[in-house]
């Protein structure tokens, strides 16, 4: 199965969220790209922090408006993407930095991203992620 199309869209996804100073996100993109309300799941501090698509995205927006977020980059690193019928699994090892500049030992992470094909286009259904830390290490077999 080809999964060029979900390559672009989580390569999207991350290029979407990542900025310099003086520069927004594109967030307009990140919501094209999630299927109905989309749910996001960060399990990076002990317990699940639930979003929508639009609540993500309204963090986000309040963060950088409150200054609390001037610089962010995010890219992908590893993937394996599964594919049965018309959906689809992700595993997706990411590094990300909050100064954009930034490009060694940066933390990582691991985002499991599930696509639903609705006609002809895929579009992100879920996805949950877990920043590396002390007690959870990315594979070294990934």
């Amino acid at each position: 199965m080809n999964t060029r199309a979900i390559d672009y869209i989580t390569e999207d996804f991350y290029e979407s969220l990542s900025f310099m100073d003086d520069e927004l996100p594109d967030l307009d993109t990140v919501r094209e790209l999630f299927y109905a309300p989309g749910l996001l799941i960060n399990m990076s501090f002990g317990n699940p922090i639930t979003y929508t698509a639009e609540s993500f995205i309204a963090g986000l927006e309040e963060q950088i408006e409150e200054q609390q977020l001037t610089q962010f980059m995010q890219r992908e690193l590893y993937a394996k993407t599964d594919v049965f019928g018309r959906i689809a699994q992700r595993t997706s090892i990411y590094e990300y930095s909050l100064v954009y500049s930034e490009t060694e030992n940066l933390p990582r992470g691991i985002n499991y991203i599930q696509f639903i094909q609705v006609g002809d286009l895929w579009r992100i259904n879920s996805m949950i992620w877990n920043d590396e830390n002390a007690n959870y290490r990315v594979p070294a077999s990934l």
